[in-house]
């Protein structure tokens, strides 16, 4: 069964709790939030503005932005009394927090379910100790092996945040880390593509030629193969590329890297583009022009960013002329091919067991 989608309302706390800063982060510009200034009756009144304005179920209040497992406990306290009420209540039913590998005691774990909280993320961010050295993370891969265990001893849904790109990694090193991951088996997976923040340590290495960020193509093919594998092991991933807000779209926020506003767009339609190409080569050999038919609520993904699929096909192919149309009667995930002469039905059909799972990626928790 279908687990369904939960309304998350996130309560930032930037590089709260962090024992040190990591050559890229800027918690700051990632989150909008430049300094914690939460009072009890601040933090309630901002859960119940979300809880007024959707209806969605179930819901969890989720605090990110730092190590929350390193904050002193009477400021972990702070957070997880202030909601307790909407607990009791009923109107919430968990509680999610974002930490650091190397901050999972079993201490800590025995609070934090008491409290209510459910799922935890891990900054895990790669599985290759080099590049976390690299990335002064202060932790290694044995160590995120380790806290993965005793979150799931507790009953903890766990989370792995990953970011292609860090200092010293090349693909395949990357997808190494997805394949360990694999075996791990964290219930959901997010991708940040590294980009280079104003401020931070990882700007003077790339300023001094020391750091070279992944270019925007780059990004999306490691992110796609990426997201190719965690699906077909059915580990989700909920989302790819950073939220964009002011803070991180002000002129000199991000000095260099593969920020795109429509990251996961571009990753799920790249993924359309390689499953429906070799149909559309060989429906095209006979109708020099063809249709596409797909669900409503995959029309923008297989068309591609401001169109991007379709201005590929009709250069790529020589087409004179491809419509993407809007089938209902067509299940999300599949496609068809047809001839565009004939208007018959489709001659090209591929729907893979897979293809919904994996092209229904990337939505947010």
């Amino acid at each position: 069964m279908k687990r369904e989608r939960p309304l998350v309302i996130p309560v930032f706390t930037p590089q709260e709790g962090c024992p040190h800063r990591c050559v890229y982060c800027d918690q700051g510009t990632i989150t909008g939030v430049t300094r914690p200034n939460w009072s009890r009756a601040s933090l309630q009144a901002y859960v119940e503005d979300f809880l007024v304005r959707s209806r969605r179920h179930p819901v969890e209040v989720a605090f990110y932005g730092g190590s929350f497992t390193l904050l002193p406990w009477t400021r972990q306290a702070f957070f997880l009394e202030a909601v307790q009420g909407f607990l009791q209540q009923g109107r919430v039913q968990s509680l999610r927090l974002s930490t650091r590998p190397d901050a999972v005691s079993s201490q800590s774990l025995t609070f934090l379910q008491a409290m209510g909280v459910r799922t935890v993320e891990l900054g895990v961010q790669s599985l290759n100790d080099r590049v976390l050295a690299a990335s002064a993370r202060g932790y290694t891969s044995l160590e995120v092996v380790q806290a993965t265990g005793r979150l799931r001893d507790s009953r903890f849904r766990v989370g792995f945040q990953l970011m292609p790109g860090l200092p010293g990694e090349g693909r395949a090193t990357f997808l190494e880390t997805v394949d360990k991951s694999m075996t791990i088996r964290p219930d959901f997976v997010r991708l940040y593509p590294t980009v280079v923040l104003s401020g931070t340590i990882l700007e003077d290495l790339y300023r001094r030629g020391s750091y070279r960020p992944l270019s925007l193509p780059e990004a999306v093919d490691w992110c796609k193969e990426a997201l190719l594998r965690l699906s077909r092991n059915s580990i989700p991933v909920i989302r790819m590329g950073l939220q964009t807000g002011p803070t991180l779209e002000r002129p000199g926020a991000i000095m260099a890297g593969p920020h795109h506003p429509a990251f996961g767009q571009l990753v799920k339609s790249a993924l359309w583009y390689d499953r429906i190409s070799p149909d559309l080569a060989e429906v095209s050999r006979g109708s020099p022009e063809p249709i596409i038919r797909v669900h409503p609520s995959d029309l923008a993904d297989v068309r591609g960013h401001r169109n991007g699929n379709i201005s590929r096909w009709l250069t790529e192919m020589s087409l004179p002329r491809l419509d993407v149309i809007s089938s209902p009667e067509i299940p999300p995930g599949e496609f068809r091919v047809t001839s565009g002469q004939s208007r018959r039905p489709s001659s090209v059909v591929r729907c893979g067991p897979q293809a919904e799972s994996i092209l229904r990626q990337g939505q947010d928790e």
